[in-house]
């Protein structure tokens, strides 16, 4: 019998002209604002790599130099964009594209696209994701609100009760054949998702994202066909349904990080650099100042090598005295960077359980971290180009150890094309789609969590159903 009513209600909807048109609308707006983002991603990535060659000609080329200050002409290493990307730019359109790379200082991330995008009045980025995660559910809402109501207004919910039919086969009927209906006119943009996530590597990504939308919408439905079981009319069924639309994807979410934001507040960024030039210029607890530390270590220095004078030195004393200042300086910006990303990743944890009292929230965590567009993989970009900014300048003071003897002026130019060019070009390999799913691990128990939720109190309104 559920399976009946599944049906009925499949095709009644199919059969409405309200579905097609309202979905017709949202795949159309779909298709557009995805062609209009994979645009800008395609032109972004084609700039991105002119500008990565252009950068890497201008380091290569430098000329004749002392090679410290060829390693302050400093490199770029930008983040490329995936194409999931294009649906769900996460956090990506708010915080920098590019890494300077250069010695002595870790710096943060450059050239935010948000900085150069047109006021939304407020309204926050209309992006695909949008389509997909906010109005969906609004389409739900409008279509799936007198799944029940209807029926008792009509009597007919009467007249299936004398006819023996359960409440169980009813509710969890209806259930299915609005969200069945939902798919048919939505498949083209799945369609359209499979197109662009293209070669294999994103397939994993898209599939995992796919899923999580048929969780979301499932919920949604179910939640549309509770609301309709508990209300005596459909307008009273629309108010309800609307009201918790704007609630759960307006108010919540922003709510939430307003509280997050005043209760686990993040340091200012000139307090945040001037603590760690403090530590550097001061040294950490039982370290010494900075001239007391390099004291020492001349001291130490001269006694290995049985030498009064840097200049007696039989390698390059600048470059000994930059590995040690930076190996320090590295160490102090590694502790302060650590306590400001443990300080993200914490307001993320308290937003992801603030934001729980709404489905919209875990599921706008999975798509961005399906996207790569999250807190996760912004942190896996930036601790690879420190990485790199670590070698490479290493590499150049360990060259300029061994290649030189004493003490040598910053004017001195023994150092040329062959040298730049030795050091290996930057290049990143973002992570799979195992990465995502551990970052975004939280955010999945609590969407099937919301659809067992659902569920069950679909099943338990069954029983109170009345006629």
């Amino acid at each position: 019998m559920m399976a009946s009513i599944a049906t009925k209600e499949a095709r009644s909807l199919l059969r409405d002209g309200r579905l097609w048109t309202l979905g017709l609308v949202l795949v159309l707006l779909f298709a557009a604002m995805l062609t209009t983002a994979s645009m800008q991603r395609d032109a972004a990535e084609q700039e991105r790599a002119h500008v990565e060659k252009v950068a890497r000609q201008q380091w290569d080329h430098q000329g004749d130099k002392n090679p410290h200050r060829a390693a302050h002409f400093g490199m770029y290493a930008f983040k490329p964009r995936s194409t999931l990307s294009s649906v769900d730019p996460g956090v990506d359109a708010h915080v920098g594209q590019a890494m300077w790379l250069e010695p002595h200082k870790r710096n943060m991330a450059l050239f935010s696209p948000a900085a150069d995008a047109t006021p939304s009045i407020g309204l926050g980025a209309f992006t695909p994701a949008f389509v997909l995660l906010v109005l969906v559910p609004l389409l739900i809402a409008v279509l799936g609100h007198s799944t029940i109501t209807q029926e008792r207004e009509s009597g007919t919910l009467r007249m299936l009760h004398a006819c023996g039919i359960s409440g169980c086969s009813l509710v969890f009927g209806k259930w299915i054949g609005v969200t069945v209906a939902l798919l048919v006119v939505l498949l083209p943009i799945g369609l359209a998702c499979a197109w662009m996530a293209g070669g294999e590597q994103h397939l994993g990504a898209f599939a995992a994202l796919g899923v999580s939308l048929l969780v979301y919408y499932i919920t949604w439905v179910g939640v549309t066909v509770l609301v309709s079981v508990h209300c005596h009319s459909s307008r009273m069924a629309l108010l309800v349904l609307t009201a918790l639309w704007v609630g759960w994807v307006f108010i919540v979410p922003r709510l939430s990080a307003s509280l997050v934001e005043r209760w686990a507040p993040l340091p200012t960024g000139a307090a945040f650099w001037q603590d760690i030039g403090d530590d550097i210029q001061n040294g950490l607890p039982g370290d010494g100042s900075a001239s007391e530390r390099m004291k020492a270590f001349d001291k130490t220095l001269l006694a290995d090598n049985g030498v009064s004078r840097l200049e007696d030195l039989p390698f390059g004393a600048n470059a000994k005295r930059r590995l040690y200042r930076d190996s320090y300086s590295t160490h102090v910006h590694e502790l302060h960077f650590e306590r400001l990303w443990s300080a993200q990743f914490h307001q993320q944890k308290l937003l992801g359980w603030m934001s729980f009292i709404s489905p919209y929230g875990p599921m706008g965590t999975i798509s961005a971290a399906m996207a790569g567009t999250d807190l996760a993989h912004r942190h896996h970009f930036e601790m690879a180009a420190e990485t790199y900014r670590q070698k490479f300048t290493t590499w150049m003071d360990e060259w300029d150890l061994t290649s030189t003897k004493g003490v040598t002026s910053f004017e001195d130019k023994y150092a040329g094309n062959a040298q730049w060019q030795a050091i290996p070009a930057w290049s990143y390999e973002a992570p799979g789609t195992g990465f995502a799913l551990e970052a975004s691990a939280l955010a999945w128990a609590q969407l099937m969590a919301w659809a067992t939720a659902v569920a069950a109190a679909l099943w338990l309104s069954t029983r109170r159903l009345n006629p």
